[in-house]
């Protein structure tokens, strides 16, 4: 009598990894297009609604402190 076999889950779609594949397919056809990271920055940030105490856009996505070692 042979063994039956167990069926493989699927896997449901992770939406964290959907997320970055959409914004990496955006971000190449931007650069497609000839538009540059700066640019879309500036527009983004024009876009957003912003109060007069809020802390502006950096320049880079890396500017600050965040990756600066502990002391």
């Amino acid at each position: 009598m042979p063994r039956k076999k167990k069926p493989t889950p699927t896997k449901k779609p992770d939406p964290m990894a959907k997320m970055i594949e959409d914004c990496v397919k955006k971000s190449q056809a931007r650069k497609r297009s000839g538009q540059t990271d700066r640019e879309w920055r500036e527009q983004y940030a024009n876009s957003l609604k912003t109060d007069d105490g809020a802390a502006p856009l950096s320049q880079t996505p890396f500017a600050g402190n965040a990756y600066k070692k502990k002391i």
